[in-house]
């Protein structure tokens, strides 16, 4: 074949293949998971969780949170601050990251922080 009419169909090819992707991309969701049903098979994974802030502590670079559902469950947030991020103690939130484990203690490496 001619290097005109390879260069042609990889071309079409790829614009396909990037219009699927975009449209499948839209369709994935990460499912929401309770901070009680959270287990040791979960580190390592992307989660979702939705609750209360319980607690803030806030850094120049770095802010802590504890999130809480049902006042009993409770759990570690670490996120890294990107521009001006206003959460305070009592903001509903919704939170997607890695799970990870350190000193025994579960928290999540939030990648994405939605107040409600």
């Amino acid at each position: 074949m001619k290097e005109k009419t390879l260069f042609k169909i990889a071309l079409i090819c790829s614009i396909i293949g990037l219009g699927v992707l975009f449209f499948i991309s839209g369709s994935i969701e990460i499912e929401e998971i309770d901070i009680a049903k959270i287990t040791d098979a979960d580190i390592g994974k992307e989660i979702k969780v939705i609750g209360r802030v319980e607690r803030v502590s806030d850094t120049e670079k770095v802010m802590f949170l504890e999130v809480g559902q049902q006042k009993i469950e409770k759990i570690s947030v670490v996120l890294f601050k990107e521009g001006d991020i206003k959460i305070k103690k009592g903001d509903f939130v919704e939170i997607v990251g890695e799970l990870e484990e350190f000193g025994g203690e579960k928290s999540i490496i939030a990648n994405a922080v939605k107040v409600r």
